[in-house]
């Protein structure tokens, strides 16, 4: 058994929704280091690593395609939820690369300052938005039916 807000769980519930949270927050957290180093245009290589970036898209595409397709739903709505995906898909791996080849290159920079501390808060700030809208967000589209 595993406890969270000091409330017991079973050690599989804790772990389904701990894990998550921590894999995507430092996701998040290298995509905003990403972020600046875009910006700051920090780390020669970009147009090197751009065709991997791609192909992690498009096996993206294609992985969602065939996860979202099903018999009940329409194939227009499956494709516009796909594009949706492969697009956050690409913005994330491309950020979070460009994130990692970062800290790679300029780890004094990442991780002896406060910095750090700071990006990984948004980034589970951000990791706790995430799992509550993908948890709510039928409450905010119409109902049909």
């Amino acid at each position: 058994m595993g406890s969270l807000g000091g409330r017991r769980y079973p050690t599989g519930t804790v772990l389904r929704v701990v894990v998550p949270i921590l894999a995507s927050t430092l996701v998040l957290t290298a995509a905003f280091l990403g972020a600046l180093s875009l910006l700051t245009r920090s780390v020669p290589g970009f147009g090197a690593r751009f065709p991997y970036y791609v192909l992690v898209m498009a096996l993206g595409f294609v992985t969602a395609l065939f996860l979202l397709e099903r018999p009940r739903i329409e194939g227009s709505q499956v494709l516009m939820a796909t594009i949706g995906l492969t697009v956050t898909v690409f913005v994330l791996v491309t950020l979070a690369g460009e994130g990692i080849a970062f800290a790679l290159t300029y780890p004094e920079a990442v991780f002896v300052s406060d910095f750090i501390l700071y990006l990984l808060a948004a980034g589970l700030i951000g990791s706790g938005l995430a799992y509550w809208t993908i948890r709510h967000w039928r409450e905010f589209t119409p109902r049909h039916g």
